[in-house]
């Protein structure tokens, strides 16, 4: 059984945007089916809006490139060929990201722009509980938003093209920078993915720009704050938030082939450098520019805890060690969501589906980074598929994402107890219980998880307090913390603080 990849694009779009350079756009696009085939993968090339191009894929060309008719095109190319491997290929401008609602009231924005619904067997939705299941392997070879830079993208071709695999142990020497309030957090992490954090730099201990030494490590980890439309990525320590990473300081420094996975708010954002302030690229693109092979991280705001680790830390972390392991980039990354939904699940806060959305990758999903290690078993492509494809499936139907509900004031058996935990928790993490409150409401799937919560509590509902801090501008970002209160009835079931990175 041949294992496929579909590359699916616009073409009027690339027309569009490239003119008279298409057709050596055509001509990479070409180049790189070549060398699939020499890898033993089957590449179809499939233009969504170009009659003839879809009718060969097997489905029916669109009119107009739109986020509904683009994720219509994916589902029925997923249906007709069952690729191992989806390539979305050119930023935004080319193909849509597509929009999910923002479970996270105030904060950034009402809407996540997002590879994920792409990545699951769900219909066009812009509800994230209707992609809490995903299933396909998914990756975005980008361009630049804006730009019609051929050089640019013949060196993201190239880099794909002449990749060579490299053993596990060459991808355990590491660059690492967090912010220095999350030291302890960045530790963890990287203890994690690597068994030690005698690598990592603290910002503003240590500021950029780092040396060809300090990047030429083939795995860099990222722990800081970012910005939309912001070429640098930042540090703290208290009110000095200094300069962390700068994309025009990566130039001549990256080795070829480095993966990159970055916990930053608006980390993999890619845009138009004219909108930005010094008309530079993203990190992400100057990544790619400088021959990284693969780029996980946020299209926007991004939360995690400052001492343990939870929602970017365990994606991102997830997905690194996945590709050290030998998994493909875009296997890595399905294999990291399935995880992080079945650690942080089976009830799943705003924040959790947030981070769910948010992340994606960068790069052609089919690159294969390190040597698979695991000699001792032998599994198909095919076989990891279907194996990730149930999985997906499962979670879907077992999963129980939150939404907001209006506040109600519940009848409880025991309030003071409950009002006394409440105290100390806001004791304890600086709050007052004066913030702005936001509340949401889980109903679990499964009878018998409501039948238990409500012998435990006399409720079924399983309810998260959210309480936000006003946030305290800084030159560039917003700061704030949020905390999550998770309650059954009189019950406090736990709570979390989240950090704005």
């Amino acid at each position: 059984m041949k294992t496929i990849k579909a590359i699916i694009t616009s073409k009027q779009n690339l027309q569009s945007k490239y003119d008279t350079q298409f057709r050596d756009v055509e001509a990479m696009l070409g180049e790189l089916v070549k060398s699939d085939s020499n890898r033993g993968i089957t590449t179809y090339i499939i233009y969504i809006d170009d009659p003839i191009s879809a009718s060969n894929a097997g489905i029916t060309a669109v009119t107009s490139v739109t986020r509904q008719s683009a994720k219509q095109s994916v589902d029925d190319v997923f249906k007709k060929l069952k690729p191992a491997y989806i390539v979305l290929f050119g930023s935004q401008d080319i193909f849509p990201f597509q929009e999910i609602d923002n479970p996270c009231n105030d904060d950034d924005g009402k809407i996540i722009p997002s590879d994920l619904p792409y990545a699951c067997d769900s219909a066009y939705n812009k509800d994230i509980s209707s992609f809490i299941g995903p299933t396909r392997v998914v990756g975005r070879i980008p361009d630049i938003p804006g730009v019609a830079d051929l050089s640019y993208l013949k060196i993201i071709f190239e880099a794909i093209i002449s990749y060579k695999k490299v053993k596990p142990e060459k991808l355990m020497d590491y660059f690492s920078v967090t912010a220095e309030v999350w030291k302890k957090s960045t530790q963890m992490s990287l203890n994690n993915i690597f068994g030690n954090s005698s690598s990592l730099k603290n910002s503003p201990s240590q500021n950029s720009p780092h040396s060809a030494t300090d990047l030429k490590p083939l795995t860099h980890f990222y722990n800081c704050h970012g910005s939309s439309i912001d070429s640098k990525f930042y540090g703290q320590n208290g009110n000095n938030y200094p300069t962390a990473q700068y994309s025009a300081d990566l130039v001549g420094k990256i080795s070829k082939g480095t993966v990159v996975a970055a916990e930053c708010c608006f980390g993999a954002e890619v845009f138009d450098p004219s909108n930005e302030g010094t008309h530079n690229i993203s990190i992400a693109s100057a990544y790619f520019k400088n021959e990284a092979i693969a780029f996980m991280g946020s299209s926007t705001i991004a939360y995690g805890p400052s001492s343990g680790n939870s929602l970017a830390d365990l994606i991102t972390q997830y997905f690194m060690k996945n590709v050290i392991n030998g998994a493909s980039t875009g296997r890595a990354l399905l294999e990291a969501r399935q995880k992080f939904l079945s650690v942080t699940g089976p009830h799943l806060d705003p924040y959790e589906l947030k981070t769910l959305a948010q992340f994606y990758l960068l790069g052609d999903p089919s690159i294969q980074v390190a040597v698979d290690a695991k000699l001792d078993s032998v599994s198909t492509v095919e076989n990891r598929r279907l194996n990730l494809f149930n999985k997906g499936l499962n979670l879907a139907d077992t999963l129980a994402p939150s939404k907001e509900i209006k506040i109600v004031q519940p009848k409880l058996k025991d309030k003071k107890t409950l009002d006394d935990e409440l105290k100390k928790i806001f004791d304890q993490t600086g709050f007052t219980g004066e913030e702005k409150e936001i509340v949401y409401e889980v109903e679990p799937k499964n009878k018998k998880v409501n039948a238990f919560a409500k012998g435990f509590s006399g409720t079924e509902s399983i309810i998260y307090r959210v309480f936000i801090q006003k946030p305290q501008k800084t030159n560039s970002f917003s700061i704030f913390n949020v905390l999550v209160l998770k309650e059954n009835g009189d019950k406090m079931l736990g709570w979390k603080l989240y950090h704005r990175k």
